[in-house]
Formats: C-alpha cells, sequence, structure tokens
C-alpha cells in the first residue's frame, strides 16, 4: 500500500516535471516568435532556425524529464528488463526514425530549403523532425524540375541505410545534365550542332560568371582544372534510339527554366531545318 510520504515524492516530482515543461514550452514560443518577427533573409534560413531552435527545445525537455525521474526510470528499468525488452522489439521502427533524427541533425546532410532525393523520394525539404522529414516534391521522375503539388512525408530511418543525392542549393551555380533523345535514323550531327548551339545560346549570359566561380580556389582545390563550356555527347540506349547527353553550367534551382530553353530552341531548330528540306524538294520537283 502506497504511504503518504511515497504520494508526497511522486506528486514533487510530477509538480516539478510540469513546471520545467511548461516553462520550457513558453521559452520556445517566444524564442520563435521573436525569430519569426525579425528580418531575416532569405526565408529558408529563417525557416531553418525556426526548425532547429524546436528540435533543440524538444531534446531539451527529453533530457530534463529523464533526469528529473532517472532514479525511478532506473528502478523501472532493473525491474522490468524483460517489458523493456519486448518494448524495443515492438517500438524498433520508433527509435530507427529517433537515431535517424539525431544522424541528420549531427551529420547536416543537407538544410532546410535543399533539394534532395533518397530513394524514390525526391523534393525540397519544407521541414524536418526526429522522427520525420517533409518534402515538397519535383518531378515528375527524374528529369523533370517542378513543384508535383505533393507533400511528402518520410521517415527519418531511411537515412540510416540509404546515400542522399543532394542538388545544390547554397552554391551560385551548378553542372546539370539532361538528355535528348533522338532516332537512330536522323541526321545525328546535324541534331548535335543544333543541340550544341541551343545550349551555348542560354549560357551565354551568365557563362563567364560561371567559369570565374569554378576558377575560385575552392571549387578549383575540390575539381581541379575543369571545363564547364557547353557539351553534347552520344550514347546507345538502344539499337533504335541514340541518347545526346548535355552538360551545362547553370545557376542553382535554374535548372529546369534553362534546359525547358535548351530544349524549345532545339526543337525550333529541327523544325526549320526539316521545313527547309521540305521546301527544296518542292522546288526540285517543280523544275
Amino acid at each position: 500500500m502506497t504511504s503518504f510520504s511515497d504520494f508526497q515524492f511522486y506528486f514533487q516530482h510530477i509538480v516539478t516535471t510540469a513546471i520545467f515543461f511548461f516553462s520550457l514550452i513558453a521559452i520556445r514560443f517566444l524564442v520563435v516568435k521573436q525569430i519569426s518577427q525579425s528580418k531575416i533573409s532569405p526565408a529558408e534560413t529563417k525557416r531553418s532556425i525556426i526548425v532547429r531552435v524546436n528540435n533543440a527545445f524538444i531534446v531539451l525537455i527529453f533530457f530534463t524529464i529523464i533526469t528529473i525521474w532517472s532514479n525511478e526510470l532506473k528502478t523501472m528499468a532493473i525491474s522490468f528488463v524483460a517489458i523493456a525488452a519486448a518494448i524495443a522489439i515492438a517500438t524498433k521502427e520508433f527509435f530507427l526514425c529517433f537515431i535517424g533524427g539525431l544522424y541528420k541533425w549531427l551529420a547536416k546532410p543537407f538544410s532546410i530549403g535543399d533539394r534532395i532525393e533518397i530513394l524514390n523520394y525526391r523534393g525540397e525539404v519544407a521541414d524536418f523532425k526526429f522522427m520525420s522529414t517533409t518534402l515538397l516534391e519535383i518531378g515528375p521522375g527524374k528529369d523533370h524540375y517542378q513543384y508535383t503539388g505533393r507533400t511528402l512525408v518520410i521517415p527519418n530511418s531511411i537515412y540510416l541505410t540509404n546515400s542522399i543525392a543532394k542538388e545544390s542549393h547554397s552554391e551560385s551555380f551548378t553542372l546539370h545534365t539532361f538528355i535528348v533523345p533522338i532516332s537512330k535514323n536522323e541526321d545525328w550531327k546535324s541534331c548535335e550542332a543544333n543541340l550544341l548551339f541551343a545550349a551555348q545560346e542560354s549560357c551565354k549570359s551568365y557563362l563567364e560568371e560561371a567559369k570565374r566561380f569554378y576558377l575560385s580556389e575552392k571549387h578549383f582545390f575540390v575539381l581541379g582544372p575543369v571545363s564547364i563550356e557547353p557539351r553534347v555527347q552520344f550514347s546507345i540506349s538502344n539499337l533504335n534510339q541514340i541518347d545526346m547527353i548535355v552538360r551545362i553550367p547553370c545557376p542553382s534551382l535554374q535548372t529546369n527554366k534553362v534546359q525547358q530553353n535548351i530544349i524549345r530552341t532545339f526543337l525550333e531548330l529541327q523544325s526549320e531545318k526539316k521545313e527547309k528540306i521540305k521546301n527544296d524538294r518542292l522546288g526540285a520537283n517543280a523544275f
């Protein structure tokens, strides 16, 4: 039977826990409110700071409760080892998600606003918690760079066993590669010339700035002497198709815009070429 002293002891612990909990919640609210009202730019930086503050307070609340109830938890752990083992097995995914979140918080493989790809998930990081990460999906597929309108919530356990591909968001420029397929019956030399011309025209306005960026000491040390001029290479994916592989430098987060400009210009040049061939044939038949 529980004595009055035991009741008083637990009551004090409960009151202490409640005071610390609500105090930390109030402080967190005031800090987040202050950050939200501050003039921090860009917006991704402010969102990132708010997420870090929220996560820091979650950790602080967790360890505060553990500290207050440490003796009781130690007694319970000794008394209920079998139960604890069963709970650990039952909540395996929960702990994996928490450890994955802890890994992300310490390793910082990406930040709020970065575009990442992991397994079949691809999108812009909108929010991060210790259990899950929220992405604004980008696609459809791996060859497109626009928002699909869907929001993806993925468990953080995924980071423990899979690699993360990050599309640079903090750098001024990035190297972008995409494929333009053509039929094996096409005049591949003419297609190559038109595609290369379209790439050069689309990159002309910022190419010199991109060269200076990649020749800077920071990037030269990592990449060495690298040519960033637009280029076209070939690959044969099957007997009926030739893939023209385009690599260009472009401003970060403008890859879709530049890619679309290049493809549109290429298609216009191809249409003009076919129209010219058609007119030449009609002129020849007239004679």
